[in-house]
């Protein structure tokens, strides 16, 4: 008797899924997320995404993500001249390493109604520090070993920004 309560159900749910995958594709085909750099640390990830969403206005259609993953995962957005003082605030700590921790500088996110405070910093690496009011906070230490593929990865997502 059970068996044909439950088939009927299976069933619902095996037609809402294919409806939802339907419904959500065309959204999907909407922005594009493309990873630029992934980083791994202790556990830890730091991603650098871009994300183009073609549904807005060419001047606010593309923004750039640091991500933090640390199993909590939080991101701050950038925009074109967020995205400059981010590179300018990594040149002052790539040249301001040493062996311990002192604070070079600091961002707060725009145009979002969950506003993170990012904050750079350098030592023996260079953390990244999101803190978000929602999620609260996250940390990430860039290894000397990475800081020539990060720059990289800096300057693409530069060029996204001009193309």
């Amino acid at each position: 008797m059970s068996h044909l309560i439950r088939t009927p159900i299976y069933g619902l749910i095996m037609v809402l899924t294919v409806s939802f995958s339907v419904l959500t594709a065309p959204l999907q085909a909407r922005v594009q997320l493309d990873i630029v750099a992934k980083f791994r640390n202790a556990g830890m990830e730091l991603d650098v995404v871009t994300v183009v969403d073609w549904e807005v206005e060419a001047a606010k259609s593309k923004v750039a993500l640091l991500g933090i993953a640390t199993p909590s995962r939080s991101s701050f957005s950038f925009r074109r001249e967020d995205w400059l003082l981010l590179i300018d605030l990594w040149s002052k700590a790539v040249k301001a390493q040493s062996d311990s921790w002192k604070i070079i500088g600091s961002m707060k996110e725009t145009e979002t109604s969950d506003a993170s405070l990012l904050t750079i910093s350098a030592g023996p690496g260079i953390k990244f520090v999101i803190d978000s009011p929602r999620k609260g906070l996250v940390t990430y230490v860039l290894s000397k070993d990475d800081l020539a593929r990060f720059a990289g990865a800096l300057y693409r997502v530069k060029e996204f920004f001009s193309r």
